[in-house]
This record gives structure tokens, C-alpha cells and sequence, in this order.
């Protein structure tokens, strides 16, 4: 590159980092479309004939958006639809083919953890509680994520009784390690991810949870109700700015925004000239979910290119722009403007804002290899077709009608000595009636 035009490209890179960039936040327009009940449920078994109560999964699927205030119409249904059908084929509690074959190697893995079992993990499974009744022979038999679920925790709880360490239990740092090896991370109808309904219930509470409370979230999600709540709120609840559904689609196997993240990231790798996974995670994160100190592979790269473009980017705005990849705000971020700004310029084209992540799946639940980017496609094949039948009725509306807020139940008298149920728990209750 002629050093004239290099000067050239530093110069208008300066200029860019000095002035503030301006983004329109986007609404959200009152639908012109709506579908009832015996429409979602012709959807719902459409797209998966010999479902069980079409009509209680459509009804479900109403009141998750109602709760979550999202409109009801037929792009945000047929998301829903094919997100379910894709992860559970409708089932609150899906049985999972091969589970405890498959999980038995990874739950000794995660008990071999343990400092305290000193290694002993697999002969404590078939002593506890007792030689007859297993915990290795229960894994063995488990058919649902939540058989394993409940194995785990009755484990760890029989496990904490012969080592008498009980009282630890209520610890903050036992809760984030018995819970950070749970193998069973994902669950119920919509797969949700349990760190994120976790940390949507700790900022309801404005608390952390104890780990009784997570495992009071856990049952709920379970449910068909509270399992669509949270699918409902991790997949429609947040703003994109992607031009495709796709995008979405990844984002919800992959984190949020890990589709922006990673056409991030190969802006940054274009740049540099160098390669750089486009995993959608700019930083290093431990297994709470926290971002670590450690330098990441796509830091050090921003680093890179700001210097060798001559951007004003400090290392510490780098970091403290980066620390936001995970909301919307990180698109008025002086780092993702500018690196986005030099892209144009040298490259003489506009850049990606969405590109696909490519990461490969593991889980002990299953053998099948998957990726972010086949599951995108098979999400969005699921929502074509439930978008292409045929005899939909629109109702024209011209305001979108609010939910009634759900408000948390008056804290109980301490009188009983199991915990007090979650707001989930009595929205679900509630809803029954």
C-alpha cells in the first residue's frame, strides 16, 4: 500500500474516532397480523402431526409472548414453532435416545473434579445411597434430562451428607461449582440455556440465587409453560438489527449477539490479514459466564489493527468496548465503529453486520455432530414452511395490547422449612386455574 494513501486512510480513521456515531434505535410498529389459538394449533401440528395437545402448546405460546411483551404475530408464532419443534418435536420434557450410555463417562468425568472424592467418583456411584439402589444404575437408566437433572442433585446432596459438609451447601462458591458441572445445561421444550434464565430471574430478584432456587428454576423449566417463557425471552426478547431470520436462529444455539460477534470478527481478521475464529465470543469467559483477564485471541487482533491503521483505540477503550459484545450497545462502541469505518475505507465496501458463527456442538446428550451454522438451517427451513401455509386470517389491530404484569408473590411466613417457590412457579399456578 503507497505510504500517500496509507496517511490518507490514518487520517480519516482520526477524524472517525473523534466523532460520536449516531444509531437510530429501532420500535417495534403495532402488528398488522395476529393468529389465534386454533390457528397456532393447525401450525403446531403442521409442522409436527402426532403432537400432543396442539391447543394447550398454542394457548402456551400466546401467553409466553403476552408475559414477555412481544406482539403476536405470525413471524414471532412460527419462530416459536420451529425453534420447539427443532429442539424438542413439543415435548416439555423430552426423552432423549441413548441418554445414560451417553452421559455416564461425562458424570464420572465431572465427579473426578471433586478434590474431595480424591479420584473415587466411580466407586461412590455405586455405593450411594446404598449398593441396591445406585446412583450409577439411575444415571444408567435415565430417559429425560431432568432423570439425570435430579440424579446429579440427589448425588451431589448424598455425597455432601457422607463427607458431612452439608452446611457448605448454602455457600455462594458451592452453588456456582455444583452448578457450573451440571452436564445438563440446556432443558426443556425450547432448550433453554439454564444461565440464562438464571441471571433473567437475578435481575428480577435483584440478588443472586441460592442453589435451592436454581434448582426451583430448573423444575419450573421443566414445564411446558415456564420452558416456553424463557425460550420466548432468549430467542424474541432482545433487539438485532439483523436483516434475516437466521441470524436469530444461530443466536439462540450460539449466545446472543454471537452472530454480529463473529461478522466482527471477520472484519477484524480481513483487516489484520490474519485468521481469527468467528466463534461470537470476543472475549474469554469462565465457566459462570464472567469475561476473564485474560487477553483473547480477538482483542489482541483489534489491537493489531489499530495499530497498524493508525486508530485511536487505547487498549483500556478496547477492553471496556469489548465488555459490552454481549448487548446492543456494543454498535455505538467507539472500537466497533471504527474497526467497521476502516473496513469500509480500505476495503471500499460496506461490512458484514451478521455472519453465521462456526462452532461445532459437543454434548454428552447426544453423538451426532451438529454446528451453529446447520442448526441456523434447519430453524429457518422449520419457519419457511410454517410462514408458507397457506389460509392464514390476519386481524388488523392498531395498538398492541399489554399483558397484565406478572408480580412476584408476598414472601411467606418462615415456617415452613422448604424454600419459598419462585415467581415462575405461582405465574404457572395461576395460569392453570
Amino acid at each position: 500500500m503507497p505510504n500517500g494513501y496509507t496517511a490518507r486512510i490514518r487520517q480519516a480513521l482520526l477524524v472517525l474516532t473523534v466523532i460520536p456515531a449516531l444509531f437510530t434505535s429501532h420500535t417495534f410498529a403495532a402488528p398488522t397480523a395476529t393468529l389465534d389459538i386454533a390457528q397456532i394449533a393447525a401450525t403446531i401440528k403442521a409442522a409436527r402431526p402426532k403432537v400432543s395437545d396442539p391447543q394447550g402448546w398454542a394457548n402456551d405460546i400466546l401467553e409466553a409472548l403476552r408475559a414477555n411483551n412481544l406482539p403476536r404475530t405470525p413471524e414471532n408464532i412460527c419462530s416459536v414453532v420451529a425453534v420447539t419443534d427443532q429442539e424438542s418435536a413439543f415435548a416439555a420434557n423430552p426423552a432423549v435416545p441413548n441418554l445414560g450410555k451417553l452421559s455416564q463417562k461425562a458424570v464420572i468425568s465431572r465427579l473426578n473434579q471433586y478434590p474431595l472424592l480424591g479420584g473415587k467418583a466411580e466407586t461412590l456411584m455405586y455405593q450411594l445411597p446404598n449398593p441396591r439402589q445406585n446412583f450409577m444404575t439411575r444415571i444408567r437408566q435415565a430417559k429425560t434430562e431432568r432423570d439425570l437433572d435430579w440424579a446429579y442433585r440427589d448425588l451431589i446432596a448424598s455425597i455432601a451428607q457422607a463427607y458431612k459438609i452439608s452446611f457448605l451447601m448454602n455457600s455462594d462458591m458451592a452453588r456456582d461449582f455444583i452448578e457450573s458441572r451440571n452436564e445438563i445445561s440446556t432443558l426443556g421444550a425450547m432448550q433453554v440455556d439454564v444461565g440464562f434464565a438464571v441471571q433473567q430471574e437475578t435481575a428480577r430478584r435483584g440478588r443472586a440465587l441460592s442453589l435451592q432456587e436454581i434448582y426451583q428454576l430448573r423444575d419450573a423449566l421443566y414445564t411446558r409453560k415456564v420452558g416456553l417463557y424463557y425460550g420466548v425471552a432468549r430467542l424474541l426478547g432482545y433487539e438485532t438489527g439483523y436483516g434475516q431470520k437466521q441470524y436469530r436462529f444461530a443466536d439462540y444455539n450460539a449466545g446472543r449477539y454471537a452472530s454480529r460477534n463473529a461478522a466482527f470478527q471477520t472484519v477484524v481478521a480481513s483487516l489484520a490479514k490474519q485468521p481469527l475464529a468467528t466463534d461470537g465470543d470476543l472475549l474469554i469467559y469462565d465457566r459462570n459466564g464472567a469475561a476473564t483477564a485474560t487477553i483473547s485471541n480477538t482483542e489482541q487482533m483489534v489491537r493489531l489493527v489499530a495499530d497498524k491503521y493508525g486508530l485511536i483505540l487505547p487498549e483500556s477503550r478496547i477492553r471496556s468496548d469489548l465488555l459490552q459484545e454481549k448487548t446492543y450497545a456494543f454498535n455505538q462502541t467507539s472500537t466497533y465503529h471504527t474497526v467497521m469505518e476502516a473496513y469500509r475505507l480500505v476495503k471500499k465496501s460496506a461490512p458484514p453486520y451478521a455472519v453465521v458463527p462456526r462452532i461445532g456442538l459437543r454434548s454428552s446428550k447426544t453423538s451426532r455432530l451438529l454446528t451453529t451454522e446447520r442448526y441456523a438451517n434447519m430453524v429457518s427451513k422449520r419457519y419457511q414452511r410454517c410462514m408458507a401455509q397457506p389460509a392464514r386470517t390476519t386481524t388488523t389491530t392498531t395498538s398492541v395490547q399489554q399483558p397484565q404484569q406478572i408480580k412476584p408473590p408476598p414472601a411467606p411466613v418462615a415456617t415452613d422449612p422448604r424454600p419459598a417457590p419462585s415467581f415462575l412457579q405461582d405465574w404457572v399456578n395461576r395460569q392453570a386455574i
